[in-house]
């Protein structure tokens, strides 16, 4: 019984892939991170225009009712000296909001009907919403 002492020790005949692999696998993890970090942005992105979007809809929709209320009054129904109406709102909801209303009337069969129509828009028309409505 002899001990080898020729035999090569035993580290050197690895052939190395662990240092490769983790290079890899950091990589890889990198580029994973890199994506759900544009995504998560674009989706705070996408929410806030929607709530923008939702809160500029409200406003052409308060700003149609609002404008309906004195046509309404008359019998017909009579867009006065007025056509073009703005609205600035300061309500909590609609704060920054606005809405400029228009309104035109016409006679159909003998029936005098108003139409108004209703921009509404937040954040310095960064979000804008129309909404219209016919009276008679």
């Amino acid at each position: 019984m002899f001990l080898n002492t020729v035999s090569k020790p035993r580290r050197l005949k690895q052939a190395g892939l662990g240092l490769p692999v983790a290079i890899f696998v950091i990589t890889i993890m990198s580029m994973i991170a890199v994506a759900v970090n544009q995504l998560n942005e674009a989706a705070g992105q996408t929410f806030s225009q929607n709530l923008l979007s939702s809160r500029a809809f409200y406003a052409a929709e308060s700003g149609a009712q609002l404008r309906a209320q004195p046509v309404l009054s008359t019998s017909p129904c009579s867009c006065g000296i007025d056509v073009i109406v703005d609205y600035d709102f300061t309500v909590k909801g609609l704060n920054a909001c606005s809405a400029v209303t228009s309104c035109n009337e016409f006679i159909a069969n003998g029936s005098t009907f108003c139409t108004i129509t209703s921009v509404g828009s937040c954040d310095n028309t960064n979000a804008q919403r129309t909404v219209e409505v016919r009276v008679k």
